[in-house]
C-alpha cells in the first residue's frame, strides 16, 4: 500500500464515530473505577462499623486503593508500551479490571475488598496509561487537542451516567454498584472489532534504540496533576458524609450531585478546543483553577444542597479544563519516544494525588473540621491559581 493511501485510510479511520467511542469508552473505565462505589461509601461504613475506629479511613480507602497501585504501575505500565503492543496489555487489563471491580458485589471481608481494590489499581494504571498513549499515537497537533477533549467529555459524561446509577443501586444496597464493572467485557468485546494497532507504534517497537528520558522537563506537570486531583478528590471523598451527617440528604442525592459534576466537566472539554484557540496554556490554567478553588468556596461558605449543586458544577468545569490542559502541555514537552513514559507518570501523579486527598484532609477534618478545611482548600488553590497569572504575565513581559 502507497504511504498515501495508507496515510488517508489512517486519518479517515481514526475520524469514524465508532472508532473514537471504543477508544473513549476504554478511557470511561478509568473513571469509573474509581467513582462508581462513591454513594455507596457511608452505608459500605455501616456495614462495617464492627472493625471500630479505623472503618473511617479504611471505607474512604476503598475508594481511593487502587490509585495507589496506579501511581506505582503507571510509570511500569508506560516502560512497558514501549517496549510491547499497546492492544494486548489494554485488552489484559480490562479483563483483568472487570473481575476485580466486581467482586465486592460477593466480598464480606473488608481487607479482601481492599485486595480487590489492588488488583483493579493495577488493571486501571494498564488502561489509562495505555488510551493515552493510543491517543498519541492516533492523533497529532490540533487533531490530538481535539481527542482529548472528546475523551474528557466521555469520561465526564459516562461518569454522570453511572454515577447517577451508582447513587440508585446504593440505595437498594451497597454492593450492587459494584454489578456495574461488568459492563467492561462490552467495551472489550467492542474495542476488539473497532481498535488497531498503531503503524507508529509497531515502528517504535522495530526501531527500539535508547534514548535518555528527560523526566525534569515534565516535573511542573506532574506536580499540577497531583495538586488537582488531591483537591478535587475532597468532593467524592468528604462531601457526601458532610451531605448526609449535616444536610440529611439520601445517597441518591450524593449520586446526583456528583453528576452534576460529571456533566460540567464534560461541557467544560467540550470548550476547551475553542478556548484554546485564544488562550494560552497559563490563562487556562488560572481560569481552571479559580474555579475549582470557588467550587470549595461555595460549598464551604453556603451550607445547602443549591451551593452543593453550584460549587460542584465548578468544580466539574475546573477539572474538564485541567486535565485537557494538562496532558496537552505533556503532549507538548514530550518526544515521539517519550510519551509512553511521560504519560505513564502523569497518571502516576494524578492518582497520588487521589490516594493522598483522604489521608491529608481526615487529619485536617480532625483537627478544625471539615468546612474550614474547605475553606483552607479554596485558599491554597486560589494562591496557585496566581502564580500561573504570574507565568503567564513573565511570559507577555518577555515577548514585548
Amino acid at each position: 500500500m502507497q504511504n498515501k493511501n495508507y496515510e488517508t485510510l489512517f486519518l479517515e479511520f481514526t475520524d469514524k464515530k465508532s472508532f473514537k467511542t471504543a477508544l473513549f469508552m476504554i478511557a470511561g473505565t478509568t473513571v469509573l473505577g474509581s467513582t462508581i462505589i462513591a454513594p455507596s461509601l457511608p452505608a459500605l461504613q455501616n456495614h462495617f462499623s464492627y472493625i471500630g475506629t479505623p472503618i473511617e479511613t479504611l471505607s474512604k480507602l476503598i475508594l481511593t486503593l487502587p490509585a495507589l497501585f496506579i501511581m506505582f504501575f503507571s510509570p511500569i505500565a508506560g516502560f512497558l508500551y514501549e517496549k510491547f503492543s499497546r492492544l494486548k496489555i489494554i485488552y489484559t487489563a480490562l479483563i483483568v479490571w472487570c473481575i476485580a471491580g466486581s467482586l465486592g458485589f460477593l466480598l464480606d471481608n473488608l481487607y479482601l475488598l481492599l485486595i480487590s481494590r489492588a488488583i483493579l489499581g493495577i488493571a486501571t494504571a494498564f488502561l489509562m496509561t495505555g488510551v493515552g498513549v493510543l491517543l498519541s499515537d492516533y492523533y497529532t497537533g490540533a487533531r490530538r487537542e481535539k481527542a482529548l477533549a472528546t475523551q474528557s467529555f466521555f469520561m465526564a459524561f459516562g461518569g454522570a451516567i453511572f454515577l447517577i446509577l451508582g447513587g440508585f443501586l446504593a440505595n437498594l444496597d451497597w454492593r450492587y454498584p459494584f454489578l456495574v464493572y461488568l459492563l467492561g467485557f462490552a467495551i472489550l468485546f467492542f474495542a476488539s472489532i473497532e481498535l488497531f494497532e498503531p503503524l507508529q507504534s509497531q515502528h517504535l517497537h522495530q526501531n527500539n534504540s535508547e534514548e535518555k528520558f528527560n523526566f525534569k522537563k515534565f516535573i511542573p506537570v506532574y506536580i499540577l496533576g497531583i495538586i488537582c486531583m488531591g483537591c478535587f478528590y475532597i468532593a467524592p471523598t468528604q462531601i457526601p458524609f458532610f451531605m448526609i451527617q449535616y444536610l440529611h440528604m439520601q445517597q441518591s442525592s450524593i449520586g446526583i450531585s456528583m453528576a452534576v459534576a460529571s456533566i460540567a466537566m464534560a461541557i467544560g472539554s467540550l470548550l476547551y478546543h475553542k478556548i484554546r484557540k485564544h488562550l494560552n496554556i497559563y490563562e487556562i490554567f488560572f481560569i481552571a483553577l479559580s474555579l475549582l478553588g470557588s467550587g470549595f468556596a461555595i460549598i464551604g461558605l453556603l451550607h445547602n444542597y443549591a451551593s452543593i449543586l453550584c460549587g460542584f458544577t465548578f468544580l466539574g468545569l475546573s477539572l474538564g479544563f485541567l486535565t485537557v490542559n494538562n496532558s496537552t502541555w505533556l503532549f507538548n514537552l514530550a518526544s515521539n519516544k517519550e510519551r509512553p513514559r511521560a504519560y505513564g507518570f502523569l497518571a502516576s501523579s494524578m492518582f497520588m494525588g487521589q490516594f493522598i486527598s483522604p489521608l491529608i484532609t481526615q487529619a485536617i477534618v480532625h483537627h478544625i473540621g471539615l468546612i474550614e478545611m474547605l475553606i483552607i482548600v479554596a485558599i491554597f488553590i486560589y494562591l496557585i491559581a496566581l502564580i500561573f497569572l504570574y507565568f503567564h504575565n513573565k511570559v507577555i513581559n518577555n515577548a514585548r
